[in-house]
């Protein structure tokens, strides 16, 4: 067995077309499996499951970060859709980063290496 890296994130979200419009419309992910109780999308390498629950959303469990190129475009897209972004910050290990919440309250972040660093 050879580990590659994540085939797919999963979340439990609690209104489905609300989160498949959360992701394809506004963040501009790539809506590649549609289907009554489930949503998958691609962005970039990644891709993300998107399961309707009855017992509703699990956040709090989860966090990914995504690698971004043109992380200042990128905030200032996110913005004008109305998406709440945290601050855009350079961290002292050499990644500039921004993170917001999804519908249901899970977490990811957006980052760049930082070139100066």
């Amino acid at each position: 067995m050879s580990i590659q890296g994540v085939f797919y994130v999963a979340l439990h979200v609690s209104d489905l077309p609300r989160s498949r419009h959360f992701y394809a419309d506004k963040l501009g992910w790539k809506l590649e499996t549609d289907e009554p109780a489930v949503a998958g999308l691609r962005f970039g390498d990644g891709y993300v499951v998107l399961l309707a629950s009855e017992g509703g959303a699990r956040p709090g469990g989860m966090h990914v970060a995504v690698r971004v190129g043109g992380i200042d475009a990128e905030y200032a897209r996110l913005q004008g859709l109305g998406v709440v972004v945290g601050e855009l910050l350079s961290q002292p290990w050499g990644e500039r980063n921004f993170s917001f919440k999804d519908p249901d309250g899970y977490e990811w972040s957006y980052g760049e290496i930082n070139e100066g660093a």
